[in-house]
């Protein structure tokens, strides 16, 4: 594949590394993954981990932007980019409205390459 496009689905996944290496195992040399997901700013309070309802809503499985980061170093990935969306916390704060879900998460686009060979 040239490119793989997703939109917030990864985050649902308990295994991400194993994602981001089928992406790149798949990927043709020069490669490009762009991701629009929700990303984790700050470590998610242990309540809100084990609440299944933030977990299906696209809260819970957020991971760090470092974690996420190392995970598609890891995979082969480079020129990685994680840009958080801009605007987007009073969205995020009305998807669970009390919970205050936005102070630890927020949408962004994720951007990397598989590196082309010679």
């Amino acid at each position: 594949m040239d490119v793989i496009i997703s939109n917030c689905v990864i985050n649902l996944s308990p295994d991400k590394p194993r994602v981001f290496r089928e992406a790149f195992r798949v990927l043709k040399p020069g490669g490009r993954l762009a991701i629009s997901d929700v990303v984790a700013l700050a470590p998610i309070p242990e309540e809100l981990l084990k609440d299944w309802e933030l977990y299906t809503g696209c809260v819970a499985g957020a991971s760090l932007v470092d974690d996420l980061k190392a995970m598609l170093k890891e995979a082969g990935f480079t020129n990685i980019r994680i840009v958080r969306k801009g605007k987007n916390r009073e969205i995020i704060g009305q998807w669970f409205p009390g919970r205050k879900v936005e102070d630890f998460v927020a949408s962004a686009n994720i951007e990397a390459a598989k590196p082309a060979t010679n």
